[in-house]
C-alpha cells in the first residue's frame, strides 16, 4: 500500500465512530485512503463509501484499498452532493467523515499548483477536468474582486496591496506559475525565513484554492441537511483547517443542538497533540468537531 499522507487525528476519529452501529461509513474526502484504511481495519464488519472530487486521488485510493474488495464503493464527486447522490437513511449510514484538507500527494505534485513550495502551473483545481484555474482568476478578475478573495478566503492582511500588484504584473506578463506568485508575495512582505513563521504565500494559496474549488459554497446548506438525511444515532466528524470554515461548522453544529436535532459529542474541538504535530506538521491547524444525529 502507498499511504503518502498521514490521516489527521485518526485516533480521535476511530474513537468517535466506535460509538456507532459500525455498519457503513462515508469518507467524503478520501484522498489516498488513509482514514478509510484505518476505519475498514478497525471495524471489519463495516462497509465504506469513498468519495473524492479529485480523480487522481480516487485512483490512488482504489489501489490502496484494493484488499478490502466489495466492502468499498468509490464515487467521484464533492461531499456537498452527498445527500443528492446517496440515500443515506435507506443505506443506514453509521458515520460520515469530512476531511477537506489538501493531501500530501496533492501538495507534492507540482503539476497541480496547490503548494507555494513546488514550482508548477497555477491550476489548483481538485477536479482538473472543469472550472477556472487559479491563473484564470489572477489574469482576468478585477482588483476589488481579487482583494475580496484574498481577504475573505485567506484572511490575507496585505490583500489590497497584493491585488494591486497582481493587476500591475499581468499588464506585462500573464500569470502562469506558482513561482511567479510566491516571488511577488515574498517581495511585497519582505519575507525572510525564520523558524516557526508560516510563509505568507500559504494564506494566498489557500484563498485561491478555496475560491477555485468553491469549497465553502453550499456548506451552510449541507450542514443544515444532516438531521434530515442521516439516521438517528449516526455521527458526523468534520475536520477544519482554517478559521472561516471552522466558524461555519461550529455555528451550524451548535444550532442543530439548540434545535435538539443533534447533540455535540464534545463541547470544544479536538486538536492534534504534540506528537502528531511533530510527525505531521501539516496537522497543526486542524480542529475536529463531531455530532450525533438525534
Amino acid at each position: 500500500m502507498n499511504f503518502p499522507h498521514y490521516p489527521v487525528m485518526n485516533r480521535e476519529v476511530l474513537e468517535i465512530f466506535a460509538g456507532t452501529r459500525k455498519k457503513l461509513f462515508v469518507d467524503c474526502t478520501v484522498g489516498g485512503g488513509g482514514h478509510s484504511q484505518r476505519l475498514l481495519a478497525a471495524f471489519p464488519e463495516a462497509g465504506l463509501i469513498a468519495i473524492d472530487q479529485d480523480g487522481e486521488s480516487l485512483a490512488l485510493a482504489r489501489e490502496n484499498l484494493r484488499e478490502y474488495g466489495e466492502r468499498v464503493r468509490f464515487h467521484q464527486g464533492t461531499y456537498l452532493r452527498l445527500f443528492e447522490d446517496f440515500d443515506c437513511r435507506r443505506l443506514d449510514v453509521s458515520g460520515v467523515l469530512v476531511d477537506p484538507g489538501i493531501s500530501t500527494v496533492q501538495l507534492r505534485d507540482g503539476r497541480r499548483g496547490f503548494s507555494h513550495t513546488q514550482d508548477g502551473p497555477l491550476d489548483m483545481r481538485k477536479d482538473a477536468s472543469s472550472g477556472l484555474t487559479a491563473a484564470d482568476v489572477l489574469n482576468s478578475f478585477p482588483e476589488e474582486r481579487l482583494r475580496d478573495i484574498f481577504f475573505t478566503f485567506g484572511e490575507v492582511p496585505f490583500a489590497r496591496r497584493l491585488a494591486k500588484a497582481v493587476i500591475e504584473r499581468r499588464l506585462f506578463t500573464p500569470w502562469s506559475s506558482t513561482a511567479q506568485l510566491r516571488l511577488l508575495i515574498e517581495g511585497l512582505t519582505h519575507w525572510h525565513p525564520r523558524r516557526g513563521l508560516v510563509h505568507p504565500a500559504a494564506q494566498v494559496f489557500q484563498a485561491l484554492r478555496i475560491f477555485v474549488n468553491r469549497e465553502l459554497e453550499g456548506l451552510d446548506a449541507w450542514l443544515e441537511k444532516i438531521p434530515g438525511q442521516l439516521p438517528a444515532g449516526s455521527r458526523v466528524v468534520f475536520l477544519t483547517y482554517h478559521s472561516l470554515e471552522d466558524r461555519l461548522v461550529k455555528r451550524a453544529f451548535q444550532e442543530l443542538q439548540r434545535q435538539e436535532k443533534a447533540g455535540l459529542l464534545q463541547p470544544f474541538p479536538a486538536k492534534p497533540g504534540h506528537d502528531e504535530i511533530e510527525e505531521n506538521l501539516a496537522s497543526r491547524s486542524a480542529k475536529l468537531r463531531a455530532l450525533e444525529v438525534a
